[in-house]
């Protein structure tokens, strides 16, 4: 499975995967036309777009996919800002899209938020793809590859806000509604996320001022040193 990082930050975020037979987006906050360039202008080829929630920086370029012809995924929350176009899935019943069997699951944000489990069919392999997300109830099992937030580290905020170099109520917020280094790494040590199958993971959407890429990275590769782990 070839995943194509588009944009992962606060900027806006949008990944493309593709087995070989179908692509798809996962979420659209970018202007529409970075999706055009990382497509080679042929938007057409891409099956359907994924959205985790409703915040401009997932779902930025959602109306303009669906105005192309380009189904728009997502929970309720997330299709009624997209209006036309857009399809509701419900959470833990699985879909199909082309090659691709799709389980969306809730994870913990300050609105209504999505997780998903991507399996081919065309390649065996499971992409689990977490964003925006403080932390989530199920258990991970069987993934390939895993596309998941790290977005800071909750140890850095808290000696920032102790600074005065963070806002406290900002600080409170960040800490609340999205995945830690910690936390991750949690999940990995104590068998939340199975990593037996695991060959990829890739960080995404790190906080400027609150992360450490090249660390990181380093504490993820020493917990799951079979797989080739990067940050975007």
């Amino acid at each position: 499975m070839e995943i194509k990082v588009i944009g992962s930050g606060s900027s806006g975020n949008c990944y493309l995967i593709n087995d070989g037979k179908t692509a798809l987006l996962l979420d659209a906050g970018v202007p529409f036309r970075d999706v055009q360039r990382a497509m080679d202008f042929d938007t057409g080829a891409i099956r359907g777009c994924l959205i985790t929630h409703r915040h401009g920086d997932h779902a930025k370029a959602g109306k303009q996919l669906a105005k192309r012809g380009i189904k728009v995924y997502g929970n309720t929350n997330t299709a009624v800002d997209i209006g036309k176009g857009a399809c509701v899935l419900q959470p833990r019943i699985a879909y199909g899209i082309d090659t691709f069997t799709i389980l969306p699951f809730e994870v913990e944000h300050d609105v209504p938020c999505f997780g998903y489990r991507i399996d081919s069919l065309v390649t065996g392999e499971r992409l689990v793809y977490i964003t925006d997300a403080a932390g989530f109830r199920f258990s991970i099992k069987g993934a390939t590859h895993l596309l998941v937030e790290c977005n800071h580290s909750h140890k850095k905020i808290m000696e920032r806000v102790r600074a005065g170099e963070m806002n406290a109520m900002l600080g409170y917020r960040v800490l609340n509604t999205h995945m830690s280094i910690e936390k991750f790494s949690g999940y990995l040590v104590d068998g939340h996320i199975d990593v037996e199958r695991l060959s990829e993971v890739m960080l995404i959407h790190l906080s400027d001022g609150n992360s450490d890429a090249e660390d990181f990275r380093q504490r993820v590769q020493e917990l799951v040193p079979e797989a080739n782990v990067t940050v975007w």
